[in-house]
């Protein structure tokens, strides 16, 4: 019996590709905005049929801000926004503005003056850039005062058990 020869090249078969979620297109991170939403939307047990949705998650140091109103000058506050192909967050604080999108790469819209492109986490680790700011910045933004905007029926709750969660 003769033992078959071994090349010089370590070829390793090529194993399965896994399947992405609600045919997200393939070559794709799991950090790019339409699969990080969609995960997002599905670990809250979320489901929709809408080919755009919005979600919006403040925390403001102001009493009575409103989620979609902000003033840029004076505000502190954190806000998340996911959407259906796309996701990003925003810190004011102390007339600083970083503002972080995120669709097949993450940069940045507008300004980055926390310098926090670089810093930009994956959406499921979003609480640990927000816990990291509030100790450089001695803030305190309450989970459970999270300002919700969003165009999901019904989803308030599951976004507010999330927003507590960070």
């Amino acid at each position: 019996m003769q033992r078959p020869t071994r090349s010089r090249h370590n070829f390793r078969p090529l194993q399965p590709v896994a399947r992405l979620p609600i045919g997200a297109p393939q070559g794709l991170s799991p950090h790019t905005g339409p699969l990080a939403s969609a995960a997002w939307l599905l670990a809250r047990e979320l489901h929709t049929h809408a080919p755009r949705w919005s979600v919006t998650v403040a925390f403001d140091m102001a009493e009575g801000a409103i989620a979609t109103e902000l003033d840029l000058a004076g505000a502190s506050r954190f806000q998340i926004e996911i959407f259906a192909e796309e996701w990003g967050f925003r810190f004011c604080h102390q007339g600083r503005v970083s503002w972080i999108r995120v669709t097949d790469i993450a940069f940045v819209h507008g300004r980055d003056d926390h310098e926090l492109l670089r810093q930009t986490p994956a959406l499921r680790d979003i609480g640990k850039l927000l816990r990291a700011l509030e100790c450089r910045h001695d803030l305190v933004f309450r989970r459970d005062r999270a300002l919700i905007a969003t165009t999901l029926p019904g989803a308030e709750p599951a976004i507010m058990e999330w927003s507590t969660s960070l």
